[in-house]
């Protein structure tokens, strides 16, 4: 009896610790999702791979794409400031941040953010920064 409620303990606090395939797995789940445009059901996967592992950037910044296209872009921003915090050279997420700024006319932001994705990387930005000062 004593060992079934050892095992049963172990079982229970083991599977309480971040899941990153799970995570992934369910992150993947979220871009189908997306690419057949049912944004928000992709949402839910994204927040559903969060659960499992909080450091899971690409979770963050896909859910911020979806939130995006939904208009929903101060939750957007937050998404997309979370996946640069867990990965400060996510050149990816600073570009998109920086359009939603653009878009929520937060030019001097956006153009923050642009530099900071051209700095990193990411290519095609400098037409961007040419309204920049």
């Amino acid at each position: 009896m004593r060992n079934i409620v050892f095992v049963l303990f172990v079982l229970l606090f083991s599977s309480c610790g971040p899941n990153p395939e799970k995570s992934d797995k369910l992150v993947n789940e979220g871009l189908m999702l997306a690419y057949y445009t049912k944004y928000e059901e992709a949402i839910d996967k994204y927040t559903e791979a969060i659960e499992y592992y909080p450091e899971n950037f690409e979770a963050y910044y896909n859910r911020g794409n979806a939130k995006a296209t939904l208009r929903r872009y101060k939750e957007a921003i937050e998404d997309y400031t979370k996946a640069i915090q867990i990965h400060p050279k996510y050149a990816d997420a600073y570009a998109n941040r920086g359009q939603i700024k653009f878009y929520m006319n937060d030019k001097q932001g956006a153009c923050e953010d642009w530099r900071m994705a051209e700095q990193l990387g990411k290519p095609n930005i400098g037409d961007k920064l040419r309204g920049c000062k």
